[in-house]
C-alpha cells in the first residue's frame, strides 16, 4: 500500500513495533491492546506513535505536480469566469 499513510506503535520496553494500521483509532486500539496484554494496563515507559511523515507536494513525481497545478489553475479561472 504505497503512498497510504500508515501509523505504527512502539514499545521500547519491550522492544516491538506494532504492524502498520490506516487510522489513528486503529493505532489507539492497538496501543490499548498492547498495554492491556503486556504491561497490565499500565503504560510503558518510553512508547512511541510512529506517524508517517508529512505529505509535501515536492514529493509527487514531476509529471503529477504539473498536471495538478494546471488542474488548479483551471479550476480557478473557471471559478473566476463564472463569477465576473
Amino acid at each position: 500500500m504505497e503512498g497510504v499513510a500508515m501509523y505504527r506503535y512502539r514499545c521500547q520496553q519491550c522492544r516491538t513495533t506494532s504492524p502498520p494500521v490506516l487510522t489513528r483509532s486503529a493505532l489507539a486500539q492497538e496501543r490499548q491492546s498492547h498495554r492491556v496484554l503486556a504491561h497490565g494496563g499500565h503504560v510503558p515507559d518510553g512508547e512511541q506513535i510512529v506517524a508517517p511523515p508529512r505529505f509535501s507536494f515536492f514529493d509527487l513525481p514531476r509529471e503529477q505536480q504539473v498536471f495538478g497545478t494546471l488542474l488548479l489553475v483551471a479550476v480557478v479561472i473557471g471559478i473566476l469566469a463564472r463569477t465576473l
